[in-house]
């Protein structure tokens, strides 16, 4: 658990505010992700109702374990705002996704710089699960990341944990390339069923991939704080970390 809550903050700071778009699809989409490293396999339930979303993550360590059990977060498209939710310590943190001086990336402040890229289209089909994508790569100076998009899951919201920029216990070069992929599919109606980054040197980076699709009407409970959380302030950081054992 020590290590969950500074990934949920790493997490905030890489979804991108302007992927908040109203979605077309309800049900729940699991995915798996990885990353370069040894670090194993982190799994992700992305729970979508109207223009919400709800993330569930198991943190695991590199045998596959459970490493501190499960963390999230609940975005809301209408109101521009994240609910990052602590089960162990029932208590939740509001962020707010509105730039607050008007400019795309302004409530990112502190998060690593994105880098200029381009979005290509490959032409490349591929039908996932029973979704048809199109393959799109999306390059910067320093990575390239192949993505298979579709249109009838509507527009993804960001992965929270930036391509494994934060759950793969790493920022720098890592997380901007994730948080520039989530960028590039801003604001479009498209969602990614299988994201595969590579460094300079060719080698896989990063992976995210969809590994089942539900389709299903899921209860307004699911995109609120329960009863009784405790509404967690900035200001008490020193007693947050107190309380994972993280205090010194």
């Amino acid at each position: 658990m020590k290590k969950l809550f500074p990934a949920l903050l790493l997490a905030c700071a890489l979804v991108v505010p302007a992927a908040l778009t109203a979605a077309t699809f309800e049900g729940k989409v699991t995915m798996q992700m990885s990353s370069g490293q040894k670090a194993g396999a982190q799994d992700m339930t992305y729970s979508i109702k109207d223009d919400l979303v709800r993330i569930d993550m198991q943190i695991k360590d590199k045998s596959g374990k459970s490493a501190g059990g499960m963390g999230g977060m609940i975005m809301d498209a209408k109101k521009q705002e994240m609910i990052m939710l602590m089960p162990q310590q029932q208590m939740y943190m509001v962020h707010s996704l509105a730039a607050p001086t008007g400019q795309p990336g302004a409530a990112h402040e502190g998060a690593d710089k994105v880098p200029e890229y381009s979005l290509d289209k490959t032409g490349e089909t591929e039908t996932i699960l029973g979704y048809k994508c199109e393959k799109f790569v999306m390059k910067t100076d320093k990575s390239s990341t192949a993505m298979w998009l579709t249109s009838e899951l509507g527009g993804f919201m960001g992965s929270g944990s930036g391509g494994m920029g934060g759950f793969g216990g790493r920022r720098g070069s890592g997380s901007q390339q994730a948080q520039a992929w989530e960028k590039a599919l801003a604001g479009k109606n498209m969602f990614p069923m299988r994201v595969v980054g590579s460094s300079p040197d060719g080698k896989e980076s990063f992976r995210m991939e969809v590994t089942a699709v539900e389709k299903q009407s899921l209860p307004a409970s699911d995109f609120q704080v329960p009863a009784g959380w405790r509404k967690f302030e900035m200001p008490n950081m020193e007693e947050m970390m107190k309380s994972m054992g993280g205090g010194r």
